[in-house]
């Protein structure tokens, strides 16, 4: 019987053993080898860590599952942001081309039509169609109020 008590302590001592095997770097004519044995000369035992336990790798596992939903939720809301920023940038954009003032040749443009308005309400008048002058000179109206918006300067 009191064999069984040295058999388990001599399993415990195989099991620890077996669990903090060591490794050891041996250094022979310059090049570098490892190995599970004591070096014959030369060589440095390193300390290996035991294996982690299930309650570690399972705890490990949670971190990483909470840095991935982390990382998830950021990128969620750094694209919301970019994607404001990109609407406001659009919106930004369509204000000063609103506010841009024309160009020349727009306010040219203007000008010309304007004359030509001016010359058919001129000829209708002479023509005495006075309903065709009455939407010439409305469209003449509109024109006008365009040219000044769009800051092309003095009507003459």
């Amino acid at each position: 019987m009191k064999t069984a008590p040295l058999i388990a302590a001599l399993w415990l001592a195989a099991a620890a053993q077996a669990g903090a095997q060591s490794l050891y770097k041996c250094t022979v004519d310059g090049k570098v080898t490892y190995q599970s044995m004591a070096c014959a000369k030369g060589g440095e035992a390193l300390d290996v860590p035991p294996p982690p336990t299930a309650a570690q790798v399972k705890a490990a596992q949670a971190r990483a599952q909470e840095d991935r939903e982390r990382m998830e939720q950021l990128a969620a809301r750094n694209r919301a942001q970019r994607e404001q920023r990109a609407k406001e940038e659009e919106a930004d954009l369509k204000s000063a081309a609103a506010n841009k003032p024309p160009a020349k040749a727009d306010c040219d443009k203007l000008r010309t039509r304007r004359e030509e308005l001016y010359g058919q309400r001129n000829d209708n008048r002479r023509a005495g169609n006075h309903d065709a002058m009455a939407e010439t000179q409305k469209s003449i109206d509109k024109l006008e109020s365009d040219y000044t918006k769009a800051a092309c300067g003095p009507l003459d």
